[in-house]
């Protein structure tokens, strides 16, 4: 993983001598390395007006050096860029916000000097974020939120925005642009922030419009073709990587997708699967790698001795591992790895493959204007039982503007989509994938600039189809349309697409019926999720934090985010509401630790107990 903090004095003659020692002082804190091995560099602007700093621990991995210098300016680059030779575009680029979101990657970039200006950008999907605060006499900016507010704060405690941290209570991620820390901001999608004289400005380019849909298969291959160039084009370094290409595999779309585009690509890769034979991503997931000849390999839960029970780490152990992982933005619910020693070979998943499917849409079952628009307003909402008055009445501001854009089905439709990128992308995925790069290189092809471009060039209605994505599998690995698909089956042979003549739905419909039996079929039943069906002895560990017995400044700031009784009710109720504890018990393992220390927990594992299959 790559740290970057920029800091730049509003007034020439300010010392960043202060700033710069306490951002050395915290970098333990920020990021957590186990064999302590990180690496660092810096840069001073003549004059010493601005300055950038840079630590990372993936020792000599990453073929860009980690801060680039040139003519009195340098870059640094935070994520993967698909080119290192682009750098030298980067830092020489006039116009520094376009010049990211379109090169070739998934990364953010920070460039100070030149004339005399600091700058940092997202791409078009800010997976990889950054991060904005500023004082009385300091611009600060960084890809960790943390570091950024610890300096702003002058080497302070932390100070919470307990108002930000209602949306983690609904959602397990937030749904703005704020963050755990007050006055620290994340940048939008395809953002760039300039500091100069003392000022800044925040520059957004518009997301692609969409294109009306195809209405012919010579159109739709047309398009087709242009995004399967894209993914293929975003795949091209991995061709060069001296090892294979480890691809997490499930039963689901996205991930067999990229299964479809290493094999077309010719890229050597391996698949695993988390599950244990009899789980339909198992099953699903070696049928894939056996129709394409490579290595499959399942791996399960720890067991206890008599396997009866598996063996998961102690809430307080998960809470304080994604804490430090992602900066408190995301939920102990999801299962985010430990700390470990970095591994430079590239890893794929399928996170973010909705994007091809339509964002928010690909799973909204009602086509009117009405169900999208409460649909939308529900995503901001959840929790609303839980929360308090005050963080209530932010959600349903937040909601607002989003749920007032769809006037129609196609508005409607864009709204779910770009939610998607800004929001589930731009914060869940961000924050997810920082918790893999503190031990691995994710590469994520679907959040490459170029494939997101491509892919909101396409309107979503048909995304949301899965037509897209079945040709695709289909066009670089035909024999996987014999593979039955976890979950419901392709959406386009349950479903006709209204705003098509009855001749197009008519011709659609023979195309569906000519379809292999496999297209037209799922695999049904999940598996098991402890998590969710929560044991008496979980409950009450997360009863513990959610509820504090003790009155204190973490018990006063929960309550400012939860009513007392509407927390009551939430554990008397699991677990239905399963999701939620963990959110706000996340958020309460928050507030008490304070990012104090990141030193993980020691605590015995748990034993839960797998139900036993009814006959």
């Amino acid at each position: 993983m790559r740290v970057y903090l920029a800091v730049t004095a509003k007034r020439p003659g300010t010392s960043l001598a202060p700033a710069i020692e306490i951002a050395r002082r915290a970098i333990g804190r920020v990021l957590v390395a186990p064999d302590g091995d990180i690496a660092h560099d810096d840069w001073i602007m003549p004059g010493g007006d601005a300055a950038l700093l840079a630590w990372t621990n993936e020792a000599d991995s990453n073929p860009l050096p980690l801060i680039v210098a040139d003519t009195g300016q340098a870059l640094g680059i935070a994520g993967h860029l698909a080119r290192p030779s682009d750098a030298s575009a980067l830092l020489a680029a006039p116009d520094f916000g376009a010049a990211v979101t379109s090169a070739g990657g998934c990364f953010c970039a920070f460039r100070v000097g030149g004339s005399g200006e600091t700058a940092a950008a997202t791409g078009l999907a800010r997976a990889c974020p950054v991060f904005h605060t500023e004082t009385e006499h300091l611009h600060v900016v960084s890809n960790r939120a943390l570091l950024a507010h610890l300096v702003a704060r002058g080497g302070q405690g932390v100070m919470w925005d307990t108002q930000a941290l209602a949306e983690m209570v609904g959602n397990g991620h937030f749904m703005s642009d704020g963050t755990p820390f007050s006055s620290v901001t994340a940048l939008p999608p395809a953002s760039c922030v300039t500091v100069k004289g003392g000022g800044h400005r925040l520059e957004t380019i518009p997301l692609p419009d969409p294109r009306p849909a195809p209405t012919g298969e010579r159109q739709k291959h047309a398009e087709i073709e242009e995004l399967a160039q894209s993914l293929i084009t975003a795949a091209e370094p991995l061709k060069s990587l001296s090892e294979p290409v480890h691809l997490t595999l499930t039963g689901g779309r996205d991930s067999r997708l990229l299964a479809a585009l290493l094999h077309a690509a010719g890229i050597p890769f391996v698949t695993s699967t988390a599950g244990r034979d009899g789980d339909p991503d198992v099953d699903l997931a070696r049928l894939v790698a056996a129709e394409l000849g490579v290595e499959h390999q399942a791996y399960a839960r720890k067991q206890s001795s008599d396997g009866a029970a598996e063996l998961v780490d102690h809430p307080l152990v998960r809470a304080h591992n994604v804490i430090y992982a992602t900066e408190g933005m995301i939920s102990a619910y999801e299962n985010v790895p430990p700390p470990g020693v970095y591994r430079s070979g590239a890893r794929l998943g399928g996170h973010g493959g909705e994007i091809l499917r339509g964002g928010f849409a690909h799973n909204q079952e009602k086509l009117d204007a009405t169900a999208i628009r409460r649909r939308v307003e529900g995503m901001f909402t959840k929790g609303k039982d839980v929360l308090s008055d005050r963080a209530d009445e932010h959600a349903l501001a937040l909601a607002k503007p989003w749920a007032d854009g769809c006037v129609d089905i196609d508005s409607g439709l864009l709204t779910l989509d770009r939610l998607y990128v800004t929001h589930r992308v731009g914060r869940w995925h961000a924050a997810s994938r920082s918790a893999l790069l503190r031990a691995s290189n994710p590469i994520p092809v679907y959040l490459d600039n170029r494939v997101v471009a491509a892919a909101l060039a396409l309107d979503p209605a048909w995304r949301r189809s899965e037509d897209v994505v079945f040709r695709l599998i289909e066009a670089f690995a035909p024999r996987l349309r014999n593979v039955p698909i976890e979950g419901k089956p392709w959406r386009f042979t349950t479903e006709d697409d209204k705003r098509l003549s009855l001749k197009e739905r008519l011709r659609e419909r023979l195309r569906n019926r000519t379809m292999p039996e496999a297209v037209r079929q799922a695999s049904t039943g999940k598996p098991w999720n402890w998590r969710l069906d929560l044991s008496p002895e979980l409950t009450n560990l997360l009863r513990e934090k959610i509820i504090p017995g003790e009155a204190g400044p973490a018990a006063e700031s929960i309550s400012r985010i939860s009513a007392l009784q509407g927390r009551r009710d939430l554990l008397d109720g699991l677990p239905t509401q399963a999701q939620t504890a963990w959110h706000l018990y996340t958020v309460a393992v928050m507030l008490a630790d304070g990012f104090a220390d990141p030193t993980p927990p020691v605590l015995e594992q748990l034993k839960v107990t797998r139900p036993v299959p009814t006959a």
